[in-house]
């Protein structure tokens, strides 16, 4: 009966005429300027053709307010070269000197920085494109579209850029190969926006898309950029061949007193690998891997579990990250149907070899397509089969279908498959309303078990109020041997009604945020209450600082059906049980060269008492060095036991250039009682060519004599150069 408001609400926005025209271009589309000459690239942009190029001058502000003008002015050019799209920036700035530029590190964010940002979408589908992000320092940062909300960060380009610091200007060139790119082999026109953000003033400059409730992602507002010339087809192949050193010392493992059992004896590996990236048409590519290694990828966070649910890990291979938003099938990190840390990672992440992988996608037509096989080996021989298609619908919905398949020996003839659907709508010229869903099914083996999913979701994720709502079914039987499904054999009822007004006129304040509700219901299929939360946020805003603030109250349930273990020591009854919590937290802008955070959660846990504090702390020493430093401690009162757990993570990164990069990662945690480096430096030789040098160690904690140093658990070094050419 409580969401009665809220459901009618949907009802109402579904009954106003939606369409798909928004703000339209007010001048003719800009031409790219087609040269047989060189680019020197250089950030200097002194090239005569570059003032032949049509100037995109036209920019507007998102923030802080929608459609101001600038308060610095940009000028963005585009040249066709044989060696690909050049993009020159003019970023012009009264004290150009005063400007941030703290990132030098490959993939950074560089949102504390002031950037140009450039997003291509070469086949004009409004559904697909690549985002290219640079600073000052040239500093590279790049992903693709996944929807107008979030991106796949982990995509790597093939491109470069460089920048130079002029009397009344900073100035961005940046060269983006023709291979690296999608289109038609007919093209002449490309769908693209531009964005520059400027820190010190907290703006955001859109070319187009920059209303509010839209922004740099929403492709179906983007410019078009015409005139371009018979470009080249795709090279026929791109190969990265990898060789690749290791050295492990010696294993060891500890009882409880500290006493030490030698285990592994110290070994060396040699391997080399091959992947090769091959166009099928110019608008569908396909990805073969032999024997790859996954040496240079960050390792997992530790993270401390106080609950009774499965933690979900993030991709990080770069064979599994690139492209992978169309495999993309359920709830992430709730009821994904494929998850694709289960191949070649076994129990607690330990690497599981591949000798061979396959991956197709792209676009065929109004449909685009994904396909994905690999094979892995040691003692878990299996051939693991991904299939997605995603027909086009609307402006830039899709229904599609997946289907999986693993014939590994403890689950021979896993299969799962589904179909689901998204549909977008623009309702009053200006707010968006997505409905979404999806049914699927799974079959354990041969003869196993079975059981289904169904969502279905609607939601209003808009400037000025964010309103979900959204239905789960999932039987007991459904357990995709490609997915990860947190809990079967419940119904989950869950939504949010936010509203996020703007102070009018001059204020502090950029965004007050409140939650009138944040809810999470899950119930047996058998109608019993499981588990549920409820969130109310009475306070928070946003800063035109950038600074945050929010104020939470919460409400708990849970009724666990077996006891079950907080701590190795402290054990959970099962029954019911309900509590209360509040928590603060506070956010400092990442503008700021010490940039803090922080947060405070107290109240009831199950039959006891819970507070958990965070900490976090950002250095940055423009433009080489990036020190972090996270806290988090949960204390723990329980008529079972009391504990106290405490998380430090340090991360200390340092960049030569743009292409010479060390970074430092050490975690501990004195739950699973171990400390653990790794440390990784990184020499990109040419755009595709990299040098890796990893160190990882592990050393036990938690005796009285304090950490071992001496007497590592485990650890290696690996040394790994990988090679890139185009046939």
């Amino acid at each position: 009966m409580q969401l009665r408001p809220h459901l009618l609400i949907f009802a109402v926005l579904a009954t106003v005429p939606s369409t798909l025209v928004g703000q339209a271009p007010t001048t003719s589309a800009p031409r790219v300027y087609a040269t047989s000459a060189t680019i020197r690239l250089d950030g200097n942009l002194d090239e005569s053709d570059w003032a032949r190029a049509d100037s995109i001058t036209d920019f507007k502000t998102k923030e802080p307010t929608e459609g101001g003008t600038p308060s610095e002015r940009t000028v963005v050019r585009l040249l066709a070269t044989p060696a690909g799209l050049a993009i020159g920036w003019w970023n012009y700035d009264r004290n150009v000197e005063k400007r941030l530029r703290s990132q030098l590190r490959r993939d950074a964010e560089l949102r504390s920085d002031d950037y140009v940002s450039l997003m291509i979408d070469g086949l004009s589908d409004k559904r697909s494109a690549f985002y290219f992000r640079t600073n000052s320092n040239g500093s590279l940062w790049d992903g693709e579209h996944i929807n107008f909300e979030i991106g796949n960060e982990e995509w790597d380009g093939i491109w470069d850029a460089r920048t130079a610091v002029q009397a009344d200007a900073w100035t961005a060139e940046m060269l983006i190969p023709w291979a690296t790119l999608r289109y038609p082999q007919d093209v002449s026109a490309m769908g693209m926006n531009f964005r520059r953000f400027l820190p010190r003033t907290n703006e955001e400059v859109l070319w187009r898309a920059w209303k509010r409730g839209q922004g740099y992602r929403f492709l179906e507002e983007e410019g078009t950029v015409v005139g371009f010339p018979e470009l080249p087809p795709r090279a026929r192949a791109e190969l990265r061949p990898f060789l690749l050193r290791e050295g492990t010392i010696r294993e060891r493992t500890f009882d409880a007193s500290g006493v030490e059992t030698l285990g592994a004896a110290p070994a060396s590996r040699f391997a080399t690998g091959l992947d090769v990236k091959v166009p099928v048409t110019n608008t569908l590519t396909a990805d073969l891997t032999v024997l790859p290694d996954f040496a240079q990828a960050e390792v997992d966070r530790q993270v401390v579990n106080l609950t009774r649910f499965p933690l979900f890990f993030p991709e990080q291979r770069p064979f599994f990250t690139e492209g992978s938003s169309i495999f993309s099938f359920g709830r992430p990190r709730e009821t994904q149907l494929f998850y694709s840390r289960r191949i070649g990672l076994g129990s607690g992440g330990v690497p599981v070899a591949i000798p061979f992988g396959a991956r197709m996608q792209g676009r065929v037509g109004s449909n685009q397509v994904g396909l994905l096989a690999v094979r892995t080996g040691d003692g878990e021989e299996a051939t693991n089969l991904v299939a997605r298609v995603r027909h086009d619908v609307l402006s830039r919905g899709f229904v599609g279908a997946m289907g999986t398949l693993s014939d590994r020996a403890a689950r021979p003839g896993a299969v799962s498959g589904g179909v689901d659907f998204e549909l977008p709508f623009i309702i009053r010229e200006r707010d968006n309303l997505v409905v979404m869903g999806n049914a699927a099914f799974s079959r354990d083996s041969v003869g196993g078990a079975s059981g289904a999913h169904y969502r279905l979701m609607v939601d209003y994720p808009n400037d000025h109020a964010d309103i979900v709502a959204r239905f789960d079914r999932i039987e007991a039987g459904y357990d995709p041997a490609l997915g990860f499904v947190s809990q079967r054999g419940i119904n989950r009822l869950a939504g949010q009604f936010s509203i996020t007004p703007r102070p009018k006129g001059k204020s502090i304040i950029r965004r007050w945020e409140f939650s009138l509700l944040d809810y999470d219901m899950i119930r047996a299929i058998g109608g019993e209450l499981d588990n549920a939360s409820f969130k109310i946020k009475p306070l928070g805003a946003q800063f035109q600082s950038g600074d945050r603030i929010e104020f939470n109250v919460q409400r708990k349930f849970d009724n666990p059906a077996a006891d079950f273990d907080v701590t190795p020591s402290v054990v959970i009854p099962s029954g019911g049980y309900a509590w209360n919590r509040v928590e603060l937290l506070y956010s400092g802008s990442i503008i700021r060269r010490w940039t803090l955070g922080s947060s405070v959660s107290t109240g009831e846990f199950y039959d006891g008492h819970r507070t958990d504090l965070t900490a976090s702390g950002r250095l940055r020493l423009q433009p080489h060095v990036e020190l972090t430093l996270d806290w988090s401690h949960n204390e723990v009162q329980l008529p079972g036991g009391d504990f106290a757990v405490n998380t430090l993570r340090f991360r200390g990164d340092y960049a030569a250039s743009p292409r010479l990069t060390a970074t430092a990662f050490l975690q501990f945690d004195d739950q699973s009682d171990r400390a653990a480096v790794n440390a990784r430096l990184r020499w990109t030789a040419s755009p595709g060519s990299d040098l890796y040098v990893v160190w990882n160690n592990i050393w036990p904690t938690g005796f009285d004599r304090g950490i071992r140093w001496d007497r590592p658990l485990r650890g290696g070094l690996v040394a790994k150069y990988v090679w890139f050419f185009r046939l």
